[in-house]
């Protein structure tokens, strides 16, 4: 004769304990998952901003004239806006100013796109440069010169220089841009080891 299974409910004292074991086990995963979370965002953000740096490249050589791009940071946010050259003499402000040089897209807001990424240095950044010089200015993120404007040309040749992002906490990396070859570059920051890795 078989026996009946019989049913038998969890007591408050074991569905108590269960629940503070699946809550310390989350509270364990959550700090990691987070930063995973964040190192994928920044990492996101950066390779916007090379995709937008190589469509300029790239039409750069469609158009056989150079292509500039315009970064103007403002109010937390990162607008970038592309030029062509229209009278031989290079993209400059006074050019896009009068007209000269004609709009060809933009401006895209990268904030918009990538709300939790900034522009900007982690706190207390005391790291060197990729190139390990000196970082200088760190309320400065947009490093092309006085103007902001990342100049291609259709030889392939670039305007040097390098846009900072980070999560403000723990995460930095940058978008650099070689003038010869008109390479760009995604770096990040790895604060353990105190250097930069391509990424």
């Amino acid at each position: 004769m078989r026996r009946g299974h019989s049913c038998r409910g969890l007591t408050l004292f074991e569905a108590s304990t269960a629940t503070l074991v699946i809550a310390f086990v989350f509270s364990l995963a959550a700090p990691a998952y987070q930063e995973i979370l964040s190192q994928f965002m920044l990492r996101q953000a950066c390779q916007d901003v090379a995709v937008l740096c190589l469509k300029a490249q790239a039409l750069a050589a469609v158009e056989r004239r150079d292509v500039g791009l315009r970064w103007i940071l403002a109010g937390g946010d990162l607008t970038v806006t592309g030029y062509v050259d229209g009278n031989g003499n290079g993209v400059l402000s006074k050019d896009i100013v009068s007209g000269l040089d004609e709009r060809v897209f933009g401006p895209v807001s990268l904030k918009g796109r990538h709300p939790s990424i900034t522009f900007s240095f982690i706190t207390g950044f005391t790291g060197l440069d990729p190139n390990d010089e000196p970082m200088g200015d760190l309320s400065d993120p947009i490093r092309f010169g006085r103007s902001n404007i990342s100049t291609f040309s259709a030889t392939g040749r670039a305007s040097p220089g390098s846009i900072y992002l980070s999560n403000t906490r723990s995460r930095q990396g940058v978008v650099r841009i070689s003038p010869v070859s008109g390479q760009i570059r995604i770096y990040e920051w790895l604060p353990a080891r105190r250097e930069w890795v391509v990424r």
